[in-house]
């Protein structure tokens, strides 16, 4: 009998043994992935905040820049061709780019031909690119009304319809059939619609519209020697922190407004999201005195502290 019930011991404890191991199983099978998804979000929460972070820092840098070329500072000191300009802080890592748009080609201003140099910069053939121009000629008509009702026909590389209007913004170009695949910020390197002028600063031209220059002269095109003082430029800041591959972006046109405390206003974004490929190729990284003043480093060093 006794050995009976130690059999019956050993069964019912195999039983509950086996029990508790399902029961643990099943409370594995129901906590884990809420583990795994809590670890996620926390994960892609802290990115967040991180990127929250360095955006504000780019876009509170990016005023300080524009403050300086409304105040004629920076324009003395910092290149005014997009040419890529950086600095450290700690482990946080800076990049500017500035571009003066009277170095860009204004899609309202700009006659054929300079409109053809823009277009080539872009990669497009002598033949496509003056198609181009005289598609953007029709695309924005004429001031005359008596012209514009004569206009010809959208060309096969413009859009389906001419706006018989000026352009109000560069990205208007991804309408034509040709443009529709270029990257907006690629665009916005070569055109401008604020400059409001019929000319070129070479000494402002970023480099693609100065190769294609120097590898096709373009005799009696607007282009203008010297540097020439603009009231309007494009202001890109990046940053980023040591060990991250989060970036903080910010880009917008300003102009110089002096009625405004600031000395300058905010006129359009720019297309922020293809900035990390363009800052990823700057110099070496200098002082950051020489970009955003002694005062803004001196705050840089304390907050990255």
């Amino acid at each position: 009998m006794s050995g009976d019930r130690f059999d019956d011991e050993s069964t019912s404890a195999g039983f509950s043994l086996v029990a508790v191991l399902v029961f643990m199983l099943i409370v594995s099978a129901i906590v884990v992935p809420f583990a795994v998804t809590a670890k996620t979000r926390l994960m892609i929460a802290n990115n967040e905040v991180e990127q929250e972070r360095l955006s504000l820092l780019a876009e509170g840098l990016a005023n300080v820049v524009s403050s300086e070329l409304a105040d004629g500072f920076a324009t003395e000191k910092l290149p005014l061709d997009s040419t890529p300009a950086a600095c450290r802080s700690g482990e946080f890592a800076f990049d500017v780019r500035i571009q003066d748009h009277c170095g860009l080609i204004d899609l309202n201003a700009a006659d054929a031909q300079l409109l053809s140099l823009g277009f080539a910069s872009l990669g497009f053939n002598r033949q496509s690119s003056e198609e181009l121009a005289e598609a953007a000629i029709q695309f924005r008509g004429s001031i005359n009304a008596f012209a514009a009702q004569a206009a010809g026909p959208a060309t096969a590389v413009g859009p389906a319809q001419n706006k018989q209007a000026p352009f109000e913004s560069v990205s208007e170009l991804q309408e034509f059939s040709a443009l529709a695949s270029t990257p907006l910020h690629d665009l916005h390197d070569v055109f401008t619609v604020f400059s409001k002028r019929g000319t070129l600063s070479l000494d402002h031209a970023p480099s693609r519209l100065r190769a294609v220059l120097a590898g096709a002269p373009a005799s009696g095109a607007s282009i203008t020697l010297g540097a020439t003082e603009g009231s309007t430029y494009s202001v890109e800041v990046t940053a980023r922190r040591d060990g991250s591959g989060i970036a903080g972006q910010v880009g917008f046109v300003i102009e110089k407004f002096p009625a405004s405390t600031a000395g300058f206003r905010r006129l359009s974004g720019s297309p922020t999201a293809e900035l990390t490929n363009h800052a990823r190729t700057t110099t070496p990284a200098g002082n950051c005195d020489a970009l955003f003043g002694t005062e803004a480093a001196q705050i840089l060093i304390g907050w990255a502290s």
